[in-house]
């Protein structure tokens, strides 16, 4: 692991993306020893992230301020995972794409143990945990949602295509605060939102020139979206306007350009940039200006 204290300025970008200026210093990176890390979950309390080492089939626990590594599992258990999800007994739920189910923790501290599996899943990437307690997750190969009560499959949503509440490719789904879901549709380059009942409501994405989005993220009234083709990262208000970018929109690596990253996590000032094609994490403190 190695920290750097580092400013760094967005530039305005040609239209059509019109890219709001961000000031961003980076304050840790982790790349030792990771592998197309793919997403991360905070603690309940906070002081940890929960990484999927993708490529490593394992999870990787950090001291989410720092970024030192602070314990690893599920080597053994875990084939490909990509999403990673803490439900509201503090359970940790793990999208265990290789193996086709969803991975169940019971987790103390830094340690983890096997608890509970939801299987028959293809190839589920995404996980969210609704407020009433219901778990959904996207399955890529069936371009379905499938949505879980206390342990068993209540329904399924979706079939391939690219109309409304139709799915190519899904990769993640998070469940708003107000109940509302937010499903992203990376086939189709869009975000798809639908009501606590799955009822599509509304779909974003072509005015943002997505291409290929991953994870998606909500930081109080804003969401952040892990925008993977273009190698940037969206800052958007709940309205899904434009309020700034991360990244150039090519590749690179450095504190403010990344190589197809997958995911973002975020509390105020502070972001966690997933950078998956440079088998790394960053740590920046992010301000609009």
């Amino acid at each position: 692991m190695r920290a750097v204290i580092l400013t760094a300025f967005l530039l305005f970008a040609p239209a059509p993306w019109a890219q709001p200026l961000l000031k961003v210093t980076q304050l840790a990176e982790l790349a030792d020893g990771l592998s197309q890390p793919h997403d991360a979950a905070f603690s309940p309390d906070g002081k940890l992230i929960f990484v999927t080492d993708m490529r490593n089939s394992r999870i990787r626990v950090l001291e989410a301020m720092t970024l030192k590594p602070v314990g690893t599992f599920g080597e053994g258990e875990l084939s490909y995972p990509h999403d990673a999800e803490f439900d509201k007994s503090g359970r940790l739920l793990i999208a265990d794409t290789g193996n086709d189910r969803v991975v169940i923790y019971a987790v103390q501290g830094t340690k983890a143990r096997l608890a509970g599996e939801l299987k028959g899943l293809p190839g589920p990437e995404g996980i969210a945990v609704a407020p009433d307690g219901r778990i959904i997750v996207t399955n890529t190969r069936a371009a379905t949602l499938s949505v879980f009560r206390d342990g068993k499959l209540e329904r399924t949503v979706g079939r391939h295509g690219a109309r409304d509440g139709e799915f190519s490719n899904p990769h993640d789904v998070e469940a708003g605060a107000d109940g509302s879901v937010y499903v992203v549709d990376s086939g189709n380059d869009r975000v798809q939102v639908f009501d606590s009942a799955l009822k599509h409501r509304s779909s974003f994405g072509a005015a943002l020139k997505l291409d290929g989005p991953k994870y998606i993220s909500f930081d109080g009234d804003r969401i952040w979206l892990a925008d993977e083709d273009n190698h940037r990262i969206l800052l958007l208000d709940r309205n899904h306007r434009l309020l700034g970018v991360l990244g150039t929109g090519r590749r690179g690596r450095g504190p403010n350009a990344y190589y197809k990253p997958e995911a973002v996590l975020a509390r105020a000032p502070h972001v966690w940039v997933i950078d998956t094609y440079n088998d790394r994490i960053v740590l920046l403190r992010v301000e609009q200006n």
